[in-house]
């Protein structure tokens, strides 16, 4: 894979069978691992990449789905950061803290994204909003298939962003990169641009009203 010229599409490198680079690496730690492949890629190396995204691709769709909750919006999220992340691949400088830098990318998007159809729900002169809205309608009334209800989509991770959809975004972000992408606090602190003492207060009262939620589901 070439970086494309500005303006055309970017191709993202799909999950290969593990190979030898693979095999090399396998035994290492993941902050290790991620390093290797991280230093492979920016010497050009294809297959370290494909890596990357078989490694992380799954993760950045449940974290981009637990903001948006959308099947369709996170794949597009899922796309725009593989994209973002190979065109700037050359800017990480240290090539272990790849995963915070990839999960940054990933929880920017998913943001704006949730703040911009925020808008969209608020502004009822939003003509393109309307349009768009009349447009879904058309296609699920003739669909019995809804994206989010799809088999594809496991049940219980609906479930959870359904019962998250009640805590506020801000402290929604900080849980779900603790409690689901199991990030350190510090990796957290540096994905969000926080500090330390913001991620803890904000996850403590992520946990107690997801606890709460939780109680009132059983």
């Amino acid at each position: 894979m070439t970086h494309e010229a500005q303006g055309e599409a970017v191709s993202i490198p799909r999950p290969r069978s593990h190979d030898a680079a693979h095999l090399s690496a396998s035994s290492t730690a993941p902050h290790d691992k991620d390093r290797y492949l991280v230093l492979r890629a920016q010497d050009g190396d294809i297959d370290a990449f494909e890596q990357l995204v078989e490694r992380y691709q799954g993760r950045l769709f449940r974290t981009s789905y637990m903001i948006v909750r959308n099947r369709h919006d996170s794949e597009d999220i899922v796309q725009e950061t593989l994209i973002q992340a190979w065109r700037s691949l050359h800017l990480i400088k240290e090539p272990a803290a790849f995963r915070g830098w990839l999960m940054r990318i990933c929880t920017n998007k998913a943001t704006s994204m949730m703040r911009k159809r925020q808008r969209q729900a608020t502004d009822p002169y939003d003509a393109e909003s309307l349009e768009t809205a009349r447009a879904v309608a058309g296609k699920t009334s003739t669909s019995t298939a809804d994206p989010v209800e799809s088999s594809e989509v496991n049940a219980q991770l609906k479930a959870l962003a359904d019962l998250l959809a009640s805590v506020k975004p801000e402290l929604r972000i900080v849980w779900i990169l603790r409690e689901i992408d199991d990030l350190s606090y510090e990796e957290i602190a540096q994905t969000l641009n926080l500090t330390d003492s913001t991620v803890r207060g904000r996850l403590a009262r992520a946990r107690s009203l997801v606890m709460r939620q939780m109680k009132e589901w059983a």
